[in-house]
């Protein structure tokens, strides 16, 4: 997906502005010698302030994206900075999920999310010298029906406690999961497909 552009790639200096093994490893399967670098942007921002889901997702992504670019300009690096942030969140209906403030809030979660179909958002910004590109990538999410037993089982192990909605779909997760519309990989955290084309735009119009 990336080969128009593979010959200008090695010019810049790509940062995703996360602290996220999991979207290193998908910026990484694109053939992306991407470097994390999180960021310090304080996610406080209110969805209430926003006309839709979409533009709150990319203001925290963008959030991200500035305090990382302001950070590492001028470092001394003589390859041109381009940063990759990105931002996912869960709703059910106008109610956003975040990520679980305890076991108890996920477990919350889970029981709400069980037998419904939830949505996804993934918000991603591309900043470079020049300014921005940005998208929202979204999937519908579909789980199963979900006993009390499975749920506790599931926020015992872990998993969810750190992910938006109290949910992993690449672990054990997926488990509960037997239909999704949309990118696979934007409920991961990062739509490959999408960004892939963004990137391709980015280097062939914006960065010419």
């Amino acid at each position: 997906m990336l080969a128009p552009i593979k010959h200008l790639l090695s010019n810049y200096r790509i940062v995703l502005a996360s602290g996220s093994p999991r979207r290193q490893e998908l910026v990484q399967m694109l053939g992306l010698n991407a470097e994390l670098c999180p960021s310090t942007f304080e996610e406080n921002l209110d969805p209430a302030d926003f006309k839709d889901f979409s533009d709150f997702i990319e203001a925290t992504a963008l959030g991200k994206a500035d305090e990382v670019f302001d950070r590492l300009s001028g470092a001394g690096d003589n390859k041109k900075l381009i940063v990759i942030a990105a931002d996912t969140m869960v709703t059910l209906g106008k109610e956003v999920y975040g990520k679980p403030k305890d076991s108890a809030d996920a477990v919350r979660m889970l029981t709400n999310l069980s037998g419904a179909c939830n949505r996804v958002f993934t918000g991603v910004i591309l900043k470079h010298l020049n300014g921005v590109r940005k998208f929202t990538d979204t999937a519908d999410v579909y789980f199963g029906q979900l006993t009390a037993e499975q749920i506790q089982s599931y926020v015992d192990s872990g998993d969810p406690l750190d992910k938006a909605g109290a949910y992993g779909i690449g672990g054990l997760g997926g488990a509960m999961i037997p239909r999704i519309d949309g990118d696979f990989y934007s409920v991961m955290g990062l739509p490959l497909h999408r960004l892939c084309c963004e990137l391709n735009q980015l280097f062939l119009e914006d960065l010419q």
